[in-house]
């Protein structure tokens, strides 16, 4: 059975900056789209500073309440970060439930979280969100019976109740804390191997879970696939997948969540027990659509968010993907594929190989009999390629890290490269 899409208006206020102004407003009604809204129409108002009282001006407010009207929108969607007033006070003037930009990724995010971890910190930054619009917010729920703003926690005694509320976020954030116990665990056990970490960051749609999907079917990776689909936000988990480019180079590639320009500060917040993989990643690969017009904006936030959060100095290369859509931009240093024709994909791979597996080599051992122990511990922290058992003892061949061949150098033979 199919359910009537809801028909939302858009809205935003034009300042200094008339494109950006634009883009951003196209990324909202994408935004809207990704949570099956249908936007019917969209206003603009040139202004340099918002209404104190309504945001918008007074003649703009009724020309919103009138197109609404006519185009039976059930829901306006500003694109700014609203105070609690601001979004009560319009909704009360517009006389149509109101929701930002905020509130709307929000909606999002708690939507699409599968995990329970992902589930509470989405539930954490709402709680967060709500506490200072309690006025707003519990306007705008009470008018709504569902749909978009509505997923999460409902109107209950937490919008009202101040203590109950706090009560909730101590709750959430101690689950929080114990669920990012377990994630430093099975990290710490992925790191004593040895084995390098890869992770892909780059603005939401811009190709990584398709990316990350090439690679598994490449290397016949035993992990579930990774869902794709051409919309903002498809998943919002950090996949860990093992690849296997060729016989004896493993790494772990970390498929992370989405960024987007102006994402509440909340999320970030709180999605730090997931975006923390790019912080523990040997190599990061900066992914950006090269085929948008807005690549570079969409480079930049990409970049500005590893910058918060202190990972700018991990090395990293920029893939500009989708070039089976043409190519806009031109990035130096970077290369351009397309995993659906496959152009460019041997040439990244070469690069892939040269830079993840730059400290690494292919080194002969020989162990006497007696060292077993020793031969076991290694091939824990490496990859063994192939053994021969001889009179005195086992021959081993491994690739492996410059810091593991050092710690057993008093078995290391020679450079097999």
């Amino acid at each position: 059975m199919n359910q009537t899409m809801q028909k939302v208006l858009i809205a935003t206020l034009e300042r200094n900056d008339k494109d950006n102004s634009r883009r951003s407003l196209e990324e909202l009604a994408g935004l809207a789209e990704a949570v099956g809204a249908e936007v019917v129409g969209e206003v603009v108002q040139r202004r340099d500073a918002p209404d104190p009282r309504t945001y918008f001006g007074r003649g703009k407010v009724e020309e919103m309440r009138t197109m609404a009207e006519h185009l039976e929108a059930s829901l306006l969607i500003v694109d700014d970060e609203l105070s609690g007033s601001h979004l009560a006070n319009l909704q009360e003037t517009v006389e149509l439930p109101v929701l930002d930009r905020t509130g709307l990724i929000l909606d999002i995010f708690a939507q699409r979280s599968r995990s329970a971890l992902s589930r509470d910190q989405v539930e954490l930054a709402q709680l967060e969100y709500r506490k200072t619009r309690l006025r707003g917010v519990g306007i705008y729920l009470s008018r709504q019976g569902g749909g978009i703003g509505t997923r999460g926690p409902g109107e209950t005694k937490l919008e009202t109740d101040r203590r109950a509320l706090d009560l909730r976020i101590s709750e959430l954030k101690k689950n929080i804390e114990e669920a990012k116990a377990v994630l430093d665990n099975q990290r710490k056990r992925r790191l004593a191997q040895f084995t390098p970490r890869v992770a892909l960051v780059g603005y939401t749609n811009s190709g990584k879970s398709s990316l990350t999907n090439y690679l598994m079917a490449r290397s016949h990776s035993k992990g579930a696939t990774i869902p794709e689909k051409d919309m903002l936000f498809t998943t919002l988990e950090t996949f860990v997948r093992k690849i296997e480019l060729e016989e004896g180079r493993v790494f772990y590639l970390s498929d992370t969540v989405g960024f987007i320009d102006n994402l509440p500060h909340g999320l970030v917040e709180a999605f730090k027990a997931t975006l923390e993989e790019t912080l523990l990643a040997d190599f990061l690969l900066l992914l950006t659509d090269g085929s948008s017009e807005h690549s570079y904006e969409q480079l930049e936030v990409t970049q500005s968010v590893l910058n918060d959060l202190g990972a700018q100095t991990i090395p990293s290369l920029v893939v500009l993907t989708k070039s089976d859509l043409g190519r806009v931009i031109e990035v130096p240093g970077a290369v351009s594929i397309s995993v659906k024709t496959g152009e460019g994909m041997e040439e990244f791979l070469h690069i892939l190989r040269e830079k993840v597996f730059e400290n690494y080599e292919e080194g002969v051992f020989f162990f006497p009999y007696g060292s077993e122990s020793d031969l076991s511990a290694l091939a824990g922290e490496a990859s063994l390629l192939s053994q021969n058992y001889t009179e005195l003892g086992v021959e081993a061949r491994f690739f492996i890290h410059h810091a593991v061949r050092r710690k057993y150098r008093e078995y290391y033979v020679e450079n097999s490269s």
